[in-house]
């Protein structure tokens, strides 16, 4: 008995052994002709691939491969995956440049559309500010046109007043509100005015030397029929007007005499004649 057991120690040993190395020896074996799955194909890492769009199918079979540190037969690894992933990174590529230059082609397309509109609109806008242009031509031409019938109708009818027959032996001296002070409308043409503006039923005339007084008599004004008179003094080669009246109103002072002189011009011939407006006198008899 005891010498069979180291025997047997040594046969169980040896064993041992042998069922070790042959465990090795399927390890080995299996390994061989396996390769690990590379990092990158074509320059791309996976999350790359993943962004171009291509990582499915054999792409995502490297990429599971690679994660795992799984070793894969070199013939499948490198006839079969890598070949159909390089394929389908480059359909990859190709669909997104084509994408690229469709979606340029399509921007460029709406910038041309864009652009073509915006060329229409100012093209109506110039035609719009050409035809309002030439309609206020036409509107301001009508109007001088008109205003310049209304300063002739007007010189006809001043010419024509009944006033200047009246008058016909005095001087046409400057009309004056204040003393040394001569407007740029004559007496004459103040009256006439008055005439054309307010047609009257004739005139009374009172003269005292260089004393005169004309009254115009039932001026047709809008508070109705009303006698004007008024009253000057022939002075410095002018004949100032020294007092004004409208029916019962009566303007004294040089600065009422002017207001209620210009009021009555505001109608028939201020702003028409073209004899400018001179400043309003002061009450203590200066104007300006």
């Amino acid at each position: 008995m005891t010498r069979r057991l180291p025997l047997l120690l040594g046969v169980g040993l040896l064993a041992m052994g042998l069922s070790g190395c042959a465990s090795l020896m399927n390890t080995t074996a299996g390994l061989i002709g396996r390769i690990p799955a590379p990092a990158t194909v074509d320059g791309l890492d996976y999350t790359a691939i993943r962004d171009l769009g291509a990582l499915e199918g054999s792409c995502e079979n490297l990429r599971q491969a690679h994660d795992t540190e799984r070793y894969v037969p070199r013939r499948t690894l490198e006839e079969l995956w890598l070949p159909a992933c390089r394929r389908r990174i480059e359909e990859a590529r190709r669909f997104n440049q084509e994408m690229a230059r469709l979606v340029e082609r399509a921007y460029q397309a709406e910038q041309a559309h864009q652009r073509a509109l915006a060329e229409q609109r100012a093209e109506e806008r110039r035609v719009r500010e050409a035809m309002e242009a030439a309609r206020r031509d036409a509107e301001e031409r009508q109007q001088a046109n008109a205003e310049e019938e209304n300063q002739a109708r007007l010189r006809e009818r001043l010419a024509d007043a009944h006033i200047l027959q009246v008058l016909d032996d005095l001087p046409d001296q400057p009309l004056a509100f204040s003393l040394g002070q001569p407007s740029e409308r004559s007496m004459k043409n103040f009256l006439a005015c008055l005439e054309v503006g307010y047609p009257n039923q004739g005139y009374q005339v009172e003269r005292d030397g260089g004393d005169l007084t004309v009254t115009a008599l039932q001026a047709d004004m809008l508070r109705g029929d009303v006698d004007i008179r008024a009253h000057f003094v022939n002075v410095w080669d002018t004949w100032m007007l020294e007092s004004l009246s409208v029916a019962e109103m009566t303007a004294d002072t040089p600065r009422d005499r002017f207001m209620l002189a210009q009021n009555l011009m505001a109608g028939p011939c201020y702003g028409i004649d073209e004899l400018l407006r001179r400043p309003a006198a002061d009450d203590d008899g200066q104007s300006g």
